[in-house]
Parts: structure tokens; C-alpha cells; sequence
């Protein structure tokens, strides 16, 4: 698959190229379609749906103390669906699995979300 087709696509199904998958072009055509592949079986609706899976990567993002990132996973999965109170309730799993001083790290996550969620109606 030509490169061009292969961002075209990435920019189609959801906006931007992946960086993983930008930056697999580098290391050749071959392992940039085997990331690329990669990326589609896991970022597909499956058994999970993808309000799920994004939620999970919030979470993962929060453990990670990865802010940027965190707020990434939070758009993907506002847009696939997820709940103002669903955000919260992985927030506060986080709060659990890391201990208290998590809810420094997530100020910011939770302001975010307040300001995603002002003009929705629920």
C-alpha cells in the first residue's frame, strides 16, 4: 500500500495519522503496514466497543501520569459515546489504584472535561 493511501485513509477513519504509524514509515514500507494492521485490529469496534477501549486508554493514560494523553483518550471516547460520569467513575478508579495523590495529576483531566461537557445536554 502506497503511503499517501495509507495517511489518506488514517485521516479519513479518524482524523489524523497515528503517530506510531507516522513514525513506522521510517523504519520501512513492509513494518509500516504490519503497524498499520496492527493499529486497525485494535482500534476497531470489537466484542469491547470503542467507548470502552478509549476508556481503558484514558485509564492507562491516567496511570501514566500522561496528561497530554489523557486528554487525547478523553476526546476519543466523548466522541464514541462516553458519559461525563462515566469519565469520572475511571478517574476515580485511578484515584484507587494509584492513591491519593492521583487526584493532583487528574485537576487538570477533570477541568477538561468539565469544559467538553459544558454545552452538552445530558
Amino acid at each position: 500500500m502506497d503511503r499517501k493511501k495509507l495517511q489518506d485513509e488514517f485521516k479519513e477513519e479518524i482524523g489524523f495519522i497515528p503517530p506510531g504509524v507516522m513514525v513506522s514509515q521510517r523504519l520501512g514500507e513492509s513494518f509500516q503496514e504490519i503497524i498499520s494492521s496492527y493499529h486497525h485490529e485494535i482500534w476497531r469496534d470489537g466484542v469491547i466497543p470503542l467507548k470502552y477501549r478509549y476508556l481503558i486508554a484514558l485509564a492507562t493514560a491516567v496511570f501514566e501520569e500522561n496528561e497530554t494523553r489523557g486528554k487525547l483518550e478523553m476526546n476519543k471516547a466523548i466522541k464514541y459515546g462516553a458519559t461525563k460520569e462515566e469519565i469520572l467513575e475511571v478517574l476515580k478508579q485511578q484515584v484507587w489504584m494509584k492513591g491519593a495523590p492521583t487526584l493532583v495529576k487528574i485537576a487538570p483531566l477533570v477541568k477538561y472535561m468539565d469544559s467538553k461537557f459544558e454545552n452538552k445536554v445530558e
